[in-house]
């Protein structure tokens, strides 16, 4: 990413203005370097991330899920951190409520991404992008628990368009540039059956926003806004 750029980017909203000269809110990367090294307090973050829902500063659900699933930050998928925000939307904006992680690992579970091998049939690991947030879904239009949320899937080139962001109180992991190659067991989803009894009234909740038309569209048009 270019100066002008996350200037443009800055100018509409999703990035924090740069207003701290001795530890800037966000840094472009120089010429010469052609894979991230961020400086110590930074991370890798991409526009892509703050024009679907990443805040910035980011909030605690956020630095949650990547303590939670092991990750750093630029191992997210632009879907996933949609579905992160629009997540913490509902139960804040409509539910009254701080994100509830119960009702989080009921819904949605992780899912590792790979890239296609150039030369064998055999997937690789990726630098970016790796962890999906996929929603639990049912064919049953009556036992589905959720908002309908339909994400895009062609995000063709947004793993280019990558900048250091400053990790505030070192919240974030540190970036180290690791490989995912696994799917780890905590990516699964993660309430025991005696626990979610008490996920009912939230679910019958969600049941009648959904009945009354919420999307994840006008849900995204409210982040936007805000």
């Amino acid at each position: 990413m270019t100066e002008r750029r996350l200037l443009e980017l800055e100018k509409e909203g999703p990035l924090r203005p740069r207003v701290s000269s001795s530890r800037p809110e966000w840094i472009v990367p120089t010429v010469d370097h052609r894979e991230p090294r961020p400086p110590k307090g930074y991370l890798v973050s991409f526009a892509k991330f703050h024009r679907h829902g990443l805040g910035s500063p980011s909030s605690c659900f956020m630095q949650a899920l990547c303590h939670h699933y092991s990750v750093e930050l630029q191992h997210f998928s632009p879907n996933a951190i949609t579905a992160a925000a629009i997540f913490a939307a509902v139960c804040e904006g409509y539910l009254g409520m701080i994100p509830h992680w119960d009702l989080w690992l009921h819904l949605y579970r992780g899912e590792l991404l790979h890239a296609p091998g150039e030369a064998t049939r055999v997937r690789k690991p990726v630098r970016a992008g790796c962890l999906n947030l996929v929603q639990k879904t049912s064919k049953a239009e009556e036992a589905r628990e959720y908002i309908p949320v339909g994400l895009t899937s062609n995000h063709v080139g947004w793993d280019s368009q990558w900048f250091y962001l400053r990790n505030d109180d070192d919240l974030f992991p540190a970036y180290t540039g690791c490989l995912i190659s696994e799917r780890p067991d905590q990516w699964n989803y993660g309430v025991v059956k005696t626990l979610q009894s008490r996920l009912r009234p939230i679910l019958d909740a969600l049941k009648k926003l959904r009945k009354e038309g919420l999307t994840a569209a006008l849900v995204l048009s409210v982040v936007h806004h805000r």
